[in-house]
């Protein structure tokens, strides 16, 4: 296989890359997080014991 295959290759991945991220754009749109999304990101929780978690299960 010689350079100008493999540079053939190299440029129908790159456009079947662009071609699927705009069918996945399409199927799943980009939101921006909300206000209460961003804080329950930045929001550093509590790490529960297995005995707490088995508890609230009963």
């Amino acid at each position: 296989m010689g350079a100008k295959e493999l540079k053939t290759i190299r440029d129908e991945i790159k456009e079947l890359s662009l071609l699927y991220k705009n069918l996945v754009d399409k199927v799943i749109p980009l939101e921006e997080p909300t206000s209460s999304d961003k804080s329950a990101i930045k929001k550093k929780e509590k790490i529960v014991k297995e005995s707490s978690l088995m508890k609230a299960l009963d």
